[in-house]
């Protein structure tokens, strides 16, 4: 490469190159840079000048990058993530001072109890921080890959991206909720049990796409389920079981509160359904002090109720 040249880029150009290259869009790549959009439009003309070349060609659905443009890019995460590591060895995070966010999506089943101890634990850690804490949704994994979430907490293990590392954080039980009273609490609660009776079921985005685990458990027992409501609203379907005999699955960690008139009921030893839950890190941020910090806090997080 021309001397010039390299005299001429610095670390934030190739930064910008890299996210209009993720976000195919000029402003989207502004905001994540905390840039005006031409500032961005400004550099993005300076780039141009350097490498001698179009780079992006603007096409109705966003900017298309240049046959050229696709091999720096290509080539840009590993540049990235030796100058991370470089740069980053001898750092240390002090979440005392820390002032940026925090940002962390939640499965939707785990979200409420899970959401809890991550805001008691984290927030007297992080007084100057904002804690972002979300459902994992249908652009979770994009959001993941791409960095612009800290960390995902979900079921293991997922499909996706390799540039998403999966990591153990615990281990959990399902059990159920039902209202006060329900006739269920007067059997012994097997899998035959259950299945007389209406599910109130959360939608999980990017988990079980077909159908969730406890419908799958009682097709396999023969049973055909009866599914009463699927929400992506934890507070509607305990609605729903609070005035019904619908039961919703919900996980064994971390104490919290029912609505009244309902409760928590265990299936019958022989016929617990259990899983993993682990930390989903973006690999371009796996080596950053903060996300090393945040990953030990949160596994602390489980080790303490496991023990």
């Amino acid at each position: 490469m021309d001397d010039n040249l390299l005299r001429k880029l610095d670390f934030n150009s190739l930064k910008l190159l890299k996210i209009i290259g993720e976000e195919r869009n000029t402003k989207r790549a502004a905001a994540r840079m905390f840039l005006s959009q031409p500032a961005v439009s400004k550099q993005l003309k300076r780039l141009r000048d350097d490498f001698g070349d179009e780079l992006f060609v603007r096409k109705q659905y966003g900017l298309e990058p240049t046959p050229y443009c696709l091999e720096l890019l290509a080539k840009l995460p590993s540049v990235f993530e030796l100058m991370e590591d470089i740069f980053s060895r001898n750092q240390q995070f002090d979440p005392s001072q820390y002032t940026g966010d925090i940002s962390i999506a939640i499965n939707t089943s785990l979200y409420r109890p899970v959401s809890r101890q991550l805001y008691s634990h984290l927030r007297p850690l992080l007084p100057h921080a904002t804690l972002k804490l979300i459902n994992w949704g249908q652009d979770t994994e994009h959001d993941l890959t791409l960095a612009r979430l800290h960390m995902g907490i979900n079921y293991l293990p997922l499909d996706i991206s390799k540039q998403v590392i999966q990591k153990h954080l615990g281990h959990c039980y399902f059990k159920l909720i039902c209202r006060e009273g329900h006739p269920i609490l007067a059997t012994e609660r097997t899998t035959q049990d259950i299945g007389q009776y209406p599910l109130a079921l959360l939608q999980l985005p990017d988990f079980n796409k077909k159908e969730n685990l406890i419908e799958t458990t009682l097709r396999q027992a023969g049973i055909a389920p009866k599914v009463s409501i699927r929400a992506d609203q934890l507070s509607i379907c305990l609605h729903v079981v609070a005035e019904s005999d619908s039961l919703l699955p919900c996980v064994d960690i971390f104490d919290v509160d029912l609505p009244e008139g309902t409760r928590f009921f265990s299936v019958h030893h022989d016929h617990r359904l259990d899983s993993d839950i682990g930390a989903f890190i973006p690999s371009k941020l796996s080596r950053t002090p903060l996300v090393q910090w945040l990953h030990k806090e949160i596994n602390d997080i489980f080790l303490a109720q496991g023990s």
